[in-house]
């Protein structure tokens, strides 16, 4: 296998990788595209230590190898591979429970990543793709499984109000994903551009920096604020912003991809005792999530999104690096490995 290792932060060096042994049946995918990620950029830099490992946080490709044929994949298909592994270690992965695993590894950063030529994986971390689901839209599989365990841990329902903060591409899919079920998003975002960009997905209730929050908030819920909070980790809001824009007992829900950190006071959440979740977990949602797109529930063509080739891997990583360090934030990029 070919591909990009991180050596050290800003350092990447193109190598040859055995493939990693891993328990049960494996396959192997021929892979075609990858996408960057601000997580992908943070461990360039040495935000998030993840040294001597290819980077990459999402794959798709075709399917070259298989010991055995369990999920109805064949030589062939194109494969989309999901990006989190179970420990098998820990308590809850050795009682059968792998869906609440507390150590799981994640794909270039616990271990090697898509920016490369192939990937091998377990069986069952491969689903084929339909038709009807393009490759940008398969390369997003990842935000829309973590939409809908949203959903599923905080119980969202028909006309709920949801404040989500932090319009990247992940609060833009989650949005539209809530105006699919019925829900109500009021989108909360400190970027002017990406305040358009929710507008044009056809997202109604969206918030700016120029706007009062808590105010504008509390007009369209009639006073009540909104029961279900979600804030995103990487928007560069303040978090009491989350718990401003609760209502008294309501959840508010951390989530996102990034891994950035940050200070929090829970002051406010104390005294409005608000129910806290830590939500990033996507296992069991993905086949879900095959399904959402190929009923076509998200509008892909306001989503920020940029591309390159794989020998631009360097330099697209660098100049993601710079453009972090200058506005705080990324446009993911689609690579072309072929």
């Amino acid at each position: 296998m070919k591909g990009y290792k991180l050596i050290k932060p800003f350092t990447l060096e193109e190598s040859e990788t055995e493939d990693q042994p891993l328990n049960g049946i494996t396959s192997k995918v021929r892979l075609t595209k990858s996408l960057i990620t601000l997580s992908d950029v943070l461990r360039y830099n040495g935000e998030i230590d993840a040294n001597e490992v290819v980077l990459g946080s999402v794959g798709l490709g075709v399917l070259s190898e298989t010991d055995e044929n369990l999920l109805d994949l064949e030589k062939g298909n194109r494969t989309y591979i999901e990006p989190s592994r179970e420990c098998n270690e820990c308590y809850n992965c050795k009682k059968g429970e792998a869906e609440k695993c507390s150590n799981v590894q994640i794909a270039g950063e616990d271990y090697d990543g898509f920016l490369c030529d192939f990937a091998v994986a377990r069986t069952e971390k491969l689903y084929a793709l339909p038709d009807s689901v393009s490759d940008t839209e398969a390369l997003f599989i990842n935000h829309i499984s973590l939409a809908v365990s949203l959903f599923d841990k905080l119980n969202i329902q028909k006309g709920d109000y949801v404040s989500v903060i932090g319009a990247n591409n992940f609060g833009n899919i989650f949005a539209q994903l809530l105006i699919y079920y019925q829900a109500v998003p009021i989108v909360l975002t400190s970027d002017e551009e990406s305040m358009a960009s929710a507008k044009k997905s056809g997202i109604y209730y969206v918030l700016g920096p120029n706007d009062n929050w808590q105010k504008e908030v509390s007009t369209i819920t009639s006073g009540r604020m909104t029961d279900k909070v979600v804030y995103i980790a990487d928007c560069n809001i303040p978090v009491v912003k989350a718990f401003s824009l609760a209502s008294f007992g309501g959840a508010v829900a951390f989530t996102g991809f990034s891994g950035k950190t940050g200070a929090v006071s829970f002051m406010q959440a104390v005294k409005k005792q608000l129910d806290i979740h830590c939500i990033n977990n996507d296992f069991r949602y993905t086949a879900a999530s095959i399904n959402l797109l190929a009923n076509k529930a998200i509008n892909f063509s306001f989503l920020k999104i940029n591309n390159c080739t794989y020998k631009s891997i360097p330099e697209t990583l660098k100049k993601l690096n710079e453009e972090l360090e200058t506005t705080g934030k990324i446009n993911e990029t689609i690579v072309n490995l072929i």
